[in-house]
């Protein structure tokens, strides 16, 4: 006699909410629904992520799975600054909140026209609010 085999129809264009634990150096702390195949970028632009969040060491592109859990560390007291005068792009990524385009943005600002006088002046590129600057402000130097 031949087993009886049950088949499951999987439906790969529906996309299920995964949930998502956050913890560490985030305002809002707690389990957050994304959609599946969702990255941590993604996850990063629905938490808050605290001044002293330290996001150097955590891949930004790994995707998220059903019910991880991911620990935001917090940055050691002036363990690392960025210039907004010479900061690479990969360097102004490093930024709670900085991703390619802005840190594109200020690159291309700074070498359109010339260094920034002040930390403040960083308002002047587009894609950067005061908002923004507060968050990152601790984190840069000239």
């Amino acid at each position: 006699m031949i087993p009886e085999i049950n088949t499951i129809e999987i439906d790969l264009n529906q996309k299920k909410d995964i949930q998502v634990e956050v913890k560490g150096a985030v305002e809002n702390p707690g389990v957050f629904y994304v959609p599946a195949y969702s990255t941590v970028e993604e996850l990063f632009k629905i938490v808050e992520l605290r001044n002293d969040a330290d996001i150097r060491q955590i891949n930004q592109t790994m995707v998220l799975k059903n019910n991880d859990v991911i620990v935001i560390p917090y940055v050691k007291e002036n363990s690392f600054k960025v210039s907004i005068n010479s900061g690479s792009i990969e360097e102004l990524m490093m930024l709670p909140g900085i991703g390619k385009v802005t840190a594109t943005n200020i690159v291309n600002y700074r070498n359109e026209h010339g260094f920034f006088q002040s930390i403040d002046d960083l308002v002047k590129v587009k894609g950067i609010g005061a908002k923004t600057l507060n968050k990152i402000r601790e984190f840069l130097c000239l």
